[in-house]
């Protein structure tokens, strides 16, 4: 069991980085703009869409390790709904000040949610 719960935390923290690192591209892209609507860029899509792709992989990994430890889903439940935001805004032809704002608040809540989730006592080394 110990060696499963540490390959789960070694996948976590990397991809952890990964989705540090497109969230980071992704506020970059979107702060700063003082127009009321912006066109999103492939790589604004493209990094939607990596974190995305990353948070749907970390929840289909991680909810078997949890068990019944109800923390732990409720931060895969977390993730899934801000990842699902991300989402619906990837899919939008203009992003509006309050869709941008939208974005950057779900981008936060994945980032505070993946460190939630590396700090479960179920994933503690």
């Amino acid at each position: 069991m110990w060696s499963s719960l540490h390959v789960v935390q070694e996948y976590l923290e990397s991809q952890s980085k990964s989705i540090v690192h497109a969230i980071q591209i992704v506020i970059s892209a979107i702060s700063g703009v003082r127009t009321r609507t912006l066109k999103p860029t492939p790589m604004l899509n493209e990094n939607l869409t990596q974190i995305v792709a990353i948070v749907s992989s970390i929840v289909a990994v991680c909810k078997d390790s949890l068990g019944s430890a109800q923390q732990g889903r409720d931060v895969l439940r977390e993730l899934s709904d801000h990842a699902h935001q991300l989402s619906k805004l990837r899919d939008e032809a203009v992003l509006t000040r309050e869709s941008r704002k939208v974005m950057a608040r779900s981008s936060f809540a994945i980032a505070n949610a993946m460190k939630k989730l590396m700090t479960l006592q179920c994933f503690a080394y």
